[in-house]
């Protein structure tokens, strides 16, 4: 299934993320046995083998950007302290970067298009002990947004998650002093992309079993604290209102998983 984050709306048939919306479909080889060619098993889901470290000790994010949009180094670092903080990679967590070929600045970008990008772009060579998470960085917008919500991020198939960097870009400065903008924006790239890596790690209930219910009944695959980034309020524009806020405030300002949901990984990673 395909899960987006969005600003200012929450999706119906798709479930929204930290600006859109996201519905992460199965794998097609899943429960085949074996290895599957882009560095994942097919004995047991993916998030599994994003979350332990038995099978595939090394993990590499394939970061697929187009010049000038690539994710902030604070953003990369940021992310990768948040995946090391609750899954076991042992050998490490590291970006491996390629360029993508711009769409242009106003091209509105179908999910299909989007499949068929990661499909033709998630080529980097894994070694046997290495997992790939693939990461697109796109010019343009998403064609599902709308006058009411634009979609910041999509992830899907627990394998690629796209980050609508431009759209992030264009809202992220509003309503707050030119001193704090750039911070704001950093902490919005950073919470969108790790809201997605969440959902591809099967949060909140979607496919991670949780340890005790916090998911948030009304808004599927998300968690019911807003003191975590998997909130559903933070796929509209709810998360770039709640950043402001903290910045302005000189409080901590990146959001970041709960206890609920740092518990449902562990069980997992340490069972």
């Amino acid at each position: 299934m395909i899960r987006a984050l969005l600003i200012a709306t929450v999706c119906s048939a798709l479930v929204p993320l930290l600006g859109g919306c996201e519905t992460l479909a199965p794998r097609a080889d899943a429960g085949t046995g074996g290895d599957s060619p882009d560095g994942g098993s097919t004995i047991r889901p993916r998030y599994e083998d994003y979350i332990r470290g038995d099978r595939f000790p090394k993990l590499v994010l394939e970061i697929d950007s187009v010049p000038g949009l690539e994710p902030r180094p604070s953003s990369t670092t940021g992310v990768i302290d948040a995946i090391d903080a609750l899954v076991s990679k042992p050998g490490g967590i590291s970006p491996a970067t390629s360029p993508l070929s711009s769409a242009g600045a106003d091209h509105a970008w179908t999910f299909a298009e989007l499949q068929q990008l990661a499909t033709s772009t998630f080529d980097l060579a894994a070694p046997s002990d290495t997992i790939k998470m693939h990461v697109l960085f796109v010019d343009g917008h998403s064609a599902d947004d709308t006058q009411n919500g634009k979609i910041l991020g999509l992830a899907w198939a627990h394998t690629h998650l796209v980050v609508f960097k431009q759209t992030i870009e264009s809202s992220c400065r509003t309503g707050v002093p030119s001193v704090l903008a750039e911070q704001v924006c950093a902490d919005a790239e950073q919470g969108v992309w790790t809201h997605e890596i969440g959902h591809i790690l099967g949060l909140v209930d979607n496919g991670l079993p949780m340890v005790i219910p916090h998911s948030d009944p009304a808004h599927g695959a998300h968690d019911l604290s807003n003191s975590c980034v998997m909130f559903w309020a933070y796929d509209t524009g709810s998360v770039l209102d709640e950043i402001r806020s903290r910045v302005i405030g000189g409080s901590a300002s990146q959001l970041d998983f709960d206890a609920e949901c740092r518990n449902d990984v562990a069980a997992v990673r340490d069972r």
